[in-house]
């Protein structure tokens, strides 16, 4: 039997030992591949950057704390940075077609370690063009349009006067909306008696599809 006092000092022992292999600052391994989201699909020469978080609070959003580094043909990276104490690191990634992270959903790293075999999953765009159908007669006071598109990554709405019906809007969707049941909805206001409208659309990532909305 090993006495109590010798038991204790071994487990003090273990406990400073495994206290001292866990890192929280140092050179940081990144090493993982960019996927589609939805696909799973590798993105060839993404764009992947490590960003902080310093402290806590509304105050304290995440900026991007290295250079970014490019994927290769498969999506593939891998290299290292100096984590700092006190900071939380996320990887994000993007590409020139137009991929992107989505907020809250990126991996996070551990600091002083080897991230290895991560995930980064990013979303493919796509475009929806929106136009008014223009014809003689009369046309409405207001068009109101909604739909499953993200501008600025906030779901948007149109609100036309008729010196915007000749204008021609793009809004841009990710491959994370489905890709049936997608609807259009406006409303034309003719003097205050409002007509609703609606029409179904598909669209393909990386592709562009229009809607035109009708009076």
């Amino acid at each position: 039997m090993i006495p109590a006092f010798s038991r204790f000092c071994l487990a003090a022992a273990i406990g400073a030992l495994l206290s001292s292999c866990q890192k929280d600052e140092g050179p940081t391994l990144v090493d993982g591949q960019v996927i589609e989201m939805r696909t799973e699909r590798p993105v060839p020469y993404a764009w992947v950057e490590v960003y902080a978080q310093s402290g806590s609070g509304l105050h304290s959003g995440y900026s991007a704390s290295t250079a970014p580094r490019q994927a290769d043909a498969t999506g593939r990276f891998h290299f290292q940075f100096e984590a700092e104490a006190g900071t939380s690191y996320v990887l994000k990634a993007y590409s020139d077609a137009g991929h992107g992270s989505h907020w809250g959903e990126e991996p996070y790293l551990k600091k002083g370690r080897k991230n290895q075999n991560l995930r980064l999953g990013v979303a493919a765009p796509a475009w929806l063009k929106i136009r008014v159908e223009q014809k003689a007669g009369r046309v409405p006071d207001a068009i109101y349009a909604w739909g499953p598109w993200r501008d600025q990554g906030y779901i948007s709405s149109l609100d036309l006067r008729p010196k915007d019906y000749g204008a021609v809007t793009y809004h841009v969707m990710d491959s994370t909306i489905p890709e049936s049941g997608l609807v259009v909805h406006w409303d034309a206001n003719f003097g205050g008696k409002v007509v609703r409208h609606e029409k179904a659309f598909s669209v393909q990532p990386l592709d562009t599809t229009e809607v035109v909305l009708t009076y």
